[in-house]
């Protein structure tokens, strides 16, 4: 994960952001960050790592915003606020938020297959 640039992660950070919104995902939503975390060329542990180190630090306390976004953040946002991390996953905060992002991080990953060599 080390090396990679913010333009390099913006698609992975703008599908994750999807689990911070204040709206209710659907199947598709689960399967298009699925699709994005599988076109990001990161093995899972790492895509992950991206989630918990990267997007939740910053855009965790939108869920517990009653007027919180709903309709999404720029990619000029997402830019100027999310920082490339490294490292094993790291989940702090607070235990429903957490535990709501690791419903999501499950939901997806029911979409998600890691590509076969061949």
């Amino acid at each position: 994960m080390t090396g990679a640039r913010p333009e390099d992660r913006l698609p992975l950070w703008r599908a994750y952001s999807e689990f911070f919104l204040d709206t209710e995902l659907d199947e598709l939503s689960y399967a298009y960050v699925a699709r994005t975390v599988l076109e990001s060329g990161l093995g899972l542990e790492a895509a992950e790592a991206v989630l918990w180190n990267e997007v939740f630090p910053v855009l965790h306390a939108n869920l517990r915003n009653h007027l919180g976004v709903w309709d999404g953040w720029s990619d000029a946002w997402l830019l100027a606020h999310l920082r490339v991390a490294s490292g094993p996953a790291v989940r702090a905060g607070p235990r429903a938020t957490v535990a709501e992002i690791e419903r999501c991080w499950h939901r997806m990953c029911a979409h998600w297959s890691e590509p076969q060599p061949g």
